[in-house]
């Protein structure tokens, strides 16, 4: 079984990684972006152990990105993020306490996936411009800004901040929508997007509950009609039931209490509606 917790990279090492970086000159970062959009990471910048899982994830997201004629939106994290779990899943060793695991994260984001985390998260509007040149047309479904307190990358999204590194993130927000393989993970979640991700990873209440997440998942695919706030609206009320309410004990159990769930914010949303 393969030791995914072999490889770590602490705070202070990934720190002195970015400041490396910020302490680049302008032409010398300007080279480096250039290699990244080229997915040219040396295999002496991390363990040959990761080899085969970097080039698959590589494989997955740039083909993604190719069919979306280079725009990074959400199915680009939804493809790369299904294929992430893939690799590294409890099935292959890799446990719930190493993906909870900053290091580890730190060490696969600044060490072994720098250069898609750059493409996906460039923290520098200026320098998309020079990704384009070997990534022509990229563009992003959500403007581009900098992120305070960082240079040359968005530190929280590499490295700092341990509920937006961006892989991990993927990882935790398909380990909680698994529905049992890819394909129908895929279907259930194809059509959420960021601000779903960030519900459940940034804000996860009383902690993870996985099978419930992933009925409220299923159920929240299955409505006519998809917003943003009717997740929001359903996640907000799970919080405040499950403070006096087991929903596992429920009528139903965990399936029945995340359909009943969506039920009361919907009915909720057409009264409201109906009174406007």
């Amino acid at each position: 079984m393969a030791d995914f917790g072999k490889y770590k990279m602490s705070f202070a090492e990934a720190r002195t990684v970015v400041d490396a970086l910020d302490n680049m000159s302008d032409v010398e970062f300007q080279d480096q972006i250039r290699h990244w959009a080229r997915y040219d990471v040396p295999h002496t910048e991390y363990s040959e152990f990761y080899i085969p899982i970097r080039e698959a994830l590589i494989q997955t997201f740039d083909n993604t990105l190719r069919e979306s004629a280079y725009h990074v939106n959400y199915n680009l994290d939804l493809t790369v993020g299904i294929k992430l779990y893939e690799l590294l899943n409890p099935a292959k060793g890799f446990t719930i306490i190493q993906a909870n695991d900053d290091d580890i994260w730190r060490y696969v984001s600044v060490r072994v996936m720098p250069d898609i985390t750059f493409i996906r998260y460039p923290n520098i509007p200026d320098d998309i411009q020079i990704l384009q040149e070997s990534l022509p047309g990229l563009s992003y479904s959500i403007a581009v800004r900098t992120e305070k307190d960082s240079m040359r990358i968005k530190k929280k999204r590499f490295y700092s901040h341990t509920r937006r590194i961006w892989l991990k993130t993927l990882w935790w927000y398909i380990h909680l929508g698994w529905q049992g393989d890819s394909e129908t993970t895929y279907a259930v979640l194809k059509n959420n997007g960021t601000n779903i991700i960030s519900h459940f990873i940034e804000r996860p209440g009383r902690g993870y509950r996985p099978e419930l997440f992933r009925y409220m998942l299923y159920a929240y695919s299955l409505l006519p009609e998809q917003k943003d706030s009717t997740f929001r609206a359903a996640a907000k009320m799970n919080l405040a039931k499950c403070v006096t309410v087991e929903p596992a004990l429920t009528e139903g159990g965990e399936k029945e209490y995340a359909r009943r769930l969506f039920d009361e914010v919907t009915a909720k949303g057409t009264k409201d509606d109906d009174n406007e």
